[in-house]
């Protein structure tokens, strides 16, 4: 009972005393001048990665994953670029080992630097552990150290993907999938073993694409030509000498030595070092013009309600259609809004919810310019919700889009339920009541049914691509069925209009609102960063105020946590426009 009290004790201390204080703080330092001296240095972190949006200053009160301010893509991005023509900055300076980073996030960050390196001004990279996302953008360096007894962890590129069949079968659990798509392998994890031959085929050409823009990146990065790295890369992984005697870097220094020879080459005597977190609040404070482009985020897998985002790291994982179409609506009312940059980074989810949400963005467009910016991921339902006429869309290279398809799993835990001593009567009145029963598999007239429902749902599909892309249903067919594309392929296909990030996003949609192109505009992002006192008032704050208070170690089961969000609509049932497996390429 004391222990009790004083856990009690200590989480009313956390949340009306020490947090409300230490957000007084922060606001009352958000208010000072950015703090950057003449000879300065901007060091990149990208250890810390870069998220898309975050939601509130919670995380940087709390110091982050690794103990410092999240920087969004956005501000990244913007700091790099508007650095070049900053006097007071002499070099760009990037760290980190970069694992982190998603194929869209690392080439938004590459263009960056090429920006900055048009001003003549030197960009450097130092390493001490560096992975492959770490690397592609470190490659672009006019100069890449590492330090002695260091680590390149590159080595080319592997997918894994992870079948359940084995262990449901173990449990007594019989899963069933009908899709509509021969490449809709996002339900195979349940009914297989291994990948189909038709996952394969996609995901061999996928890995292709990846490998060829690992490979580009590094020719264009370091020179000499993308065969001559393919042969290196089969020596990796790289000890800081072997990657020196590969011509991966140009030399092997500790930290002080590196910025001892940076000082050098730009010829002052002492360089000061700036992060983007400082830096940001200068790149991002002196935006002027009259026009007003609202940049919105939607990340997280599509789900019907409201969206949820971690209060540990103020990211969005579930992409709710409520909070969605609400905010949507409100752009539609806002006459000081000149164009909307949609930003999504989904990997889709409810095929109901995506069809509501398409739907509020067709009609924004009726009212004013709209640009889909496609992001890491941007798939499935994620793609759905892009397919709006007159709607241009922007991908990166590596974004993961396309996965035109839909897909219904079925599990029968009759089997469980056994082994569990459970027992389980139905009694039902109509044909198809028991349709989704848990207890029993469908019956061959059911299955046509589900059949039929999901081929419904993708010649909607269908239909609402070949609507917003001004293609024939069959030829958005022959691209669909399903499969994934990287951006680069998508392009190729017409499901997407051009290749770029944020730059071109802004310039098309400028476009389309007749501004200026050499006009300045206001950027402004939602949904609106909220404050600490926001986030501890919002109805169900005190619920997550002692999760505040948890150990560093719960980490992991963090992430099971966020993911198991992500994948609720399984478990719900229902047409699904999602994405298959988990797709990550190291």
């Amino acid at each position: 009972m004391r222990n009790y009290l004083l856990g009690l004790a200590s989480g009313l201390v956390a949340a009306f005393i020490v947090l409300p204080a230490a957000a007084l703080v922060l606001w009352l330092a958000s208010d000072d001048e950015p703090n950057v001296r003449a000879d300065s240095a901007l060091v990149v972190n990208l250890d810390g990665g870069a998220p898309e949006h975050v939601d509130s200053e919670l995380p940087a009160l709390l110091g982050g994953s690794d103990g410092a301010e999240a920087v969004t893509l956005y501000a990244l991005a913007e700091s790099i670029r508007k650095a070049g023509g900053d006097d007071d900055i002499r070099a760009l300076v990037l760290r980190g080992s970069g694992s982190g980073l998603g194929w869209g996030t690392a080439q938004e960050i590459r263009w960056a630097i090429q920006e900055f390196q048009q001003s003549g001004k030197p960009v450097w990279a130092f390493l001490e552990v560096a992975s492959r996302s770490g690397y592609y953008v470190a490659s672009l360096a006019d100069r890449v150290a590492i330090q002695p007894e260091g680590l390149l962890d590159l080595k080319g590129l592997r997918l894994e993907a992870l079948f359940f069949k084995g262990t449901l079968d173990k449990l007594g659990v019989a899963a069933e999938v009908v899709r509509a798509g021969k490449y809709k392998s996002a339900g195979e994890p349940f009914v297989r073993e291994d990948l189909s031959q038709e996952a394969r085929e996609a995901l061999d050409e996928m890995l292709d694409e990846f490998y060829g823009q690992l490979l580009n990146g590094l020719a264009e990065g370091r020179g000499r030509d993308a065969a001559h790295w393919r042969g290196v890369l089969d020596h990796g992984p790289f000890t800081a000498s072997e990657a020196e005697s590969h011509g991966l870097v140009d030399s092997v220094l500790y930290q002080d030595s590196f910025f001892a020879a940076l000082e050098e080459a730009v010829e002052v005597d002492e360089l000061h070092r700036v992060d983007t977190g400082t830096y940001a609040k200068r790149a991002l404070g002196g935006q002027t013009g009259e026009a007003k482009i609202a940049l919105m985020h939607a990340g997280g897998a599509i789900a019907s309600g409201s969206s949820w985002t971690d209060p540990m790291t103020g990211i969005q994982n579930v992409l709710g259609s409520r909070t969605f179409i609400r905010q949507i609506d409100r752009f539609r009312d806002d006459e000081s809004i000149d164009g909307v940059i949609l930003r999504i980074d989904s990997p889709g989810g409810d095929a109901i919810a995506s069809e509501q949400m398409l739907r509020a963005v067709r009609r924004l467009r009726e009212e004013k310019p709209v640009v889909v910016s496609m992001a890491n991921v941007a798939a499935s339902g994620g793609y759905y919700i892009a397919s709006a006429p007159d709607v241009p869309i922007v991908a990166y290279p590596g974004t993961y889009t396309g996965s035109i398809g839909v897909f219904y799993l079925h599990l029968n835990l009759r089997g469980l339920y056994e082994k569990l001593g459970l027992n389980k009567e139905i009694l039902a009145r109509g044909r198809f009541a028991a349709i989704d029963s848990d207890y029993k598999a469908p019956s061959r007239e059911e299955r046509e049914r589900l059949r039929d429902y999901i081929d419904a749902f993708y010649a909607t599909f269908l239909k609402r691509v070949s609507e917003g892309r001004a293609m024939e249903p069959e030829a958005v067919h022959e691209i669909a069925q399903g499969r994934v594309w990287i951006g680069a392929q998508a392009h190729e296909n017409g499901l997407v209009d051009a290749l770029g990030g944020y730059g071109r996003a802004i310039e098309l949609v400028k476009e389309a609102a007749e501004i200026e192109a050499d006009a300045p505009v206001r950027i402004v992002t939602y949904p609106p960063r909220r404050s600490v006192i926001d986030v501890l008032l919002e109805r169900g704050a005190s619920a997550r105020v002692p999760r505040l208070l948890e150990p560093p170690a719960l980490g992991e089961l963090q992430q099971a946590w966020k993911h198991a969000l992500g994948a609720r609509a399984f478990l719900r049932g229902g047409p699904m426009h999602l994405m298959p497996y988990a797709l990550s390429v190291d």
